[in-house]
């Protein structure tokens, strides 16, 4: 069989469109000069009005929302996410101290519930089409958050929500700590996963252990071990300014990874095109 007969379908999406003026800079030219079809927006962004302005002018670049209860102020009220904030009615800014409230049964699952929904309404409000839903610095893994996830989708008719990781691999050994983190989450989406309905099968998604540290060389690898089906790449390109391209943005428009990308027959997609 032909690699290409194998429906191989790849959506490179860059997570946290408008959490900074370099992120979304980079996003956008990663987009029109490289390889990423999709973003995701941070669900409590300061100006949605200003960021759908600039999303218009990349009309072929799929958009969801990067649901966050981290960094920042609730987009409900207050009074009505109590249990997911601190005494400064913000929330926590390391995913760590969300990990710890959850240990401790703290987050009430129609507060997360409802924050969300405030978060996917408003982008909605603005003018956006949202067609897939993930969260920031992971948290969806935690069930209590996992199940939200898709109540929220399910209430918008959004059919695309991450859920399924990567496989462990000798990389990850290379930086325990953070090897050990991302083994880690991956038990958690394994158990997540069981407790959702429908929503639970969707892509492979890859990149979670080296998002935003991308290289030529790691792509390539992902694309080499990507079996048969729909499988998604977490990217996070920063252009610092307007001259520059480097890092992680460079690997995603290098002429090998498309290279790479023709050989084994990868239709790049959108979350909209895999449903």
């Amino acid at each position: 069989m032909q690699i290409a007969e194998w429906n191989l379908r790849l959506v490179v999406n860059a997570d946290g469109f408008g959490m900074d003026a370099a992120l979304s800079r980079g996003i956008l030219r990663a987009h029109r000069d490289g390889i990423v079809t999709s973003t995701s927006v941070i669900g409590n962004c300061k100006d949605p009005a200003a960021l759908r302005q600039q999303l218009a002018t990349v009309p072929g670049l799929g958009v969801g929302v990067h649901l966050t209860l981290t960094g920042g102020e609730p987009v409900a009220r207050p009074s009505s996410v109590r249990s997911l904030l601190g005494t400064d009615e913000r929330f926590p800014s390391q995913a760590s101290d969300v990990f710890l409230s959850w240990a401790k049964a703290i987050p009430r699952g129609d507060e997360v519930e409802r924050e969300f929904d405030a978060q996917v309404s408003r982008l909605r409000e603005a003018g956006l089409v949202l067609d897939h839903l993930n969260t920031h610095q992971n948290v969806g893994f935690m069930p209590v958050v996992g199940h939200a996830v898709e109540s929220v989708a399910r209430r918008h008719g959004i059919a695309g929500v991450r859920t399924a990781m990567e496989r462990p691999t000798l990389a990850w050994l290379t930086e325990l700590r953070r090897g050990l983190t991302t083994a880690a989450l991956g038990g958690l989406a394994w158990f997540n996963r069981r407790q959702m309905g429908a929503l639970r099968h969707g892509p492979t998604s890859w990149g979670y252990f080296e998002r935003g540290r991308l290289d030529e060389i790691r792509i390539l690898e992902i694309l080499a071990r990507l079996g048969p089906g729909v499988h998604e790449l977490i990217c996070a390109p920063r252009a610092e300014d307007d001259t520059q391209v480097k890092g992680e943005l460079a690997a995603l428009q290098s002429p090998r990874v498309r290279e790479g990308l023709s050989r084994r027959g990868i239709a790049l997609c959108r979350w909209s095109e895999l449903f």
